[in-house]
């Protein structure tokens, strides 16, 4: 199935450059000077509709949402990162901020948190002052951690109008890559200067109309 209109590049640019947001390909935050060495990593799918259903093509019309459960099983606690990658299409480069700062969270010992939808579309508000409103989304939410996880995604979709109709649990498996993580402070909400839509209203994933070639 062709792609349409999934987080293209050229279009959320052209939006940023309106909203006065460089496109750089990684989103640009302020940056701490805390870092943390890691030696696991994560990669969780996410598919989220949030303003509307996804009605872009890439997916059958309906209301995704994605859980991701994240277990300490050890008996000490540390603190672990979290980075959201959108997906684009294949073989297009990136989008100004397709990827995002690293954030943290520390795990106490035999603790559990969660990443859900909202959660995820969190990343990008805001972003050098900028909030983007994300109708639909989806890419992978990357974990990285100094100590073994147990990293679960929950999946739940329904029709437009409909109560949940199928719901899937995924282990997700572990990668020993080390590396030392640069953690990002978040930006304050009052530094919120706009709000932007993506995608824009009127546009054709707005309306799920297929993206024209």
């Amino acid at each position: 199935m062709k792609r349409r209109y999934a987080f293209s590049g050229p279009f959320l640019a052209m939006g940023l450059a309106f909203a006065g947001i460089p496109a750089t390909s990684h989103a640009q935050a302020v940056k701490s000077n805390e870092t943390i060495k890691t030696e696991y990593q994560y990669a969780a799918k996410v598919v989220c509709s949030l303003r509307f259903p996804h009605q872009d093509g890439t997916l059958a019309k309906g209301v995704y949402r994605t859980i991701v459960n994240i277990h300490n099983p050890t008996k000490k606690k540390f603190t672990i990162a979290a980075k959201v990658a959108l997906s684009t299409e294949f073989g297009s480069a990136s989008g100004p901020f397709s990827i995002t700062p690293f954030r943290k969270a520390e795990l106490q010992a035999d603790g559990a948190t969660e990443l859900n939808c909202f959660d995820i579309a969190g990343y990008f508000c805001p972003i050098n002052g900028v909030c983007v409103d994300f109708a639909f989304l989806e890419g992978f939410v990357v974990i990285k951690s100094p100590e073994p996880l147990d990293v679960v995604g929950v999946y739940s979709a329904r029709h437009s109008d409909g109560e949940v109709e199928t719901m899937d649990v995924d282990a997700v498996p572990q990668r020993q890559i080390s590396e030392e993580v640069v953690l990002t402070a978040p930006e304050p909400k009052s530094e919120i200067k706009r709000h932007m839509e993506y995608p824009a209203k009127g546009s054709p994933a707005s309306d799920g109309k297929e993206q024209p070639k």
